[in-house]
Formats: structure tokens, sequence, C-alpha cells
């Protein structure tokens, strides 16, 4: 149907990894991941996507987009999101949230 399907590295992962399992220490990449899944995985995987996106250039930074992200299971979460690139995450806004699980304590 004419869509577009993007693979690359996930940028909370990937050499972050390798340095904790070398050095047995955490590295920003996963406190920003961790404090991402604070709210739930899916929206730790959403603004994931959304910067993996913004860097293949399939979505603008100067406009708002609709990221659906799950974990493992299929989709359960749904944001509005002003993209970023990695090298500018923190100016990434997360506008609203569509549908979030509600998380197991």
């Amino acid at each position: 149907l004419g869509a577009t399907v993007h693979t690359s590295t996930h940028i909370l992962g990937g050499v972050g990894r390798a340095v904790r399992n070398k050095f047995e220490t955490m590295q920003v990449d996963e406190i920003i991941a961790n404090d991402l899944r604070l709210m739930g995985n899916g929206t730790k995987v959403a603004c994931e996507i959304t910067a993996m996106a913004a860097d293949a250039g399939l979505v603008r930074t100067d406009r708002d987009i609709i990221a659906i992200a799950g974990s493992g299971g299929g989709s359960d979460t749904a944001i509005v999101v002003r993209p970023a690139n990695t090298h500018h995450f923190f100016d990434m806004k997360v506008r609203e949230f569509i549908c979030k699980p509600r998380l197991e304590v």
C-alpha cells in the first residue's frame, strides 16, 4: 500500500550496551531508556522509533506525528510527538498520549 519500512540500529542500545557489558556500568542511553520505561515500554519504543525515523529522513522534525509502539506482543501505546533527530533527542516533545496501558505494580 506504499508504506515505507525502515530498519536500523536502536538508538537506546548498541555501543552503550557494549560498554556496560565490558565495564559493568550503566551508560547514558540505558538511563534514558529506563526513565522512559517509567511510562511503559511502549512509550520508550515510540520515542526511540520516532528518532530513528527522523534520522532516516522519513519524518519531519517541524511537524507533530503519531508514533505507535509496544513490546513483543504488539502495539499498546500511541503518542502525538514532535520528532527530533538522535543528536537532538531532548528536543523531542511528547505532546499527548492517545493510549497507554495501565502499568501493573
